[in-house]
């Protein structure tokens, strides 16, 4: 989170407040109505809208869809997982984080491997890469 507001400052663009749900459709739903209000007139609309995973901003869509607000040409919207099934199911379908899950999982599986094994875990912190996956609902023509 604290990159992502750092990036957006840089570039001198500003970043609501958060908004806190279920990681679900129907938040992703709901979350609409609390960022866009009644629908009247479009000042104070977000420009685009980063959910916490792909199931949100499914929900996302579809809400603004039903409001008549189009995806990417009036809102962008941003899913993090990478969730495939959903994210290329999406319509438009739906730029996502990819966190690189399958590493993450056998990463995890070793670790926890060791400890039933007797072995101590390796102190510190994991990081592992991720990367924007790139498809039509941020407004950016997909690479390749």
């Amino acid at each position: 989170a604290e990159a992502y507001r750092d990036v957006l400052d840089e570039h001198g663009l500003p970043v609501g407040e958060p908004l806190l749900g279920a990681w679900s459709e129907a938040w992703g739903h709901d979350a609409v109505a609390k960022l866009f209000g009644s629908g009247q007139g479009r000042e104070g609309w977000p420009d685009a809208v980063f959910c916490g995973n792909d199931q949100i901003a499914r929900g996302v869509i579809d809400a603004l869809r039903e409001r008549g607000i189009g995806v990417p040409d009036d809102v962008g919207v941003i899913g993090f997982d990478n969730w495939e099934i959903v994210a290329e199911a999406t319509r438009p379908p739906l730029t996502s984080v990819d966190m690189n899950l399958s590493t993450l999982g056998r990463e995890a599986g070793l670790a926890l491997l060791s400890l039933v094994g007797g072995q101590p875990a390796a102190p510190g912190i994991r990081k592992l890469p991720c990367r924007l996956v790139v498809r039509q609902s941020c407004g950016s023509p997909p690479d390749g």
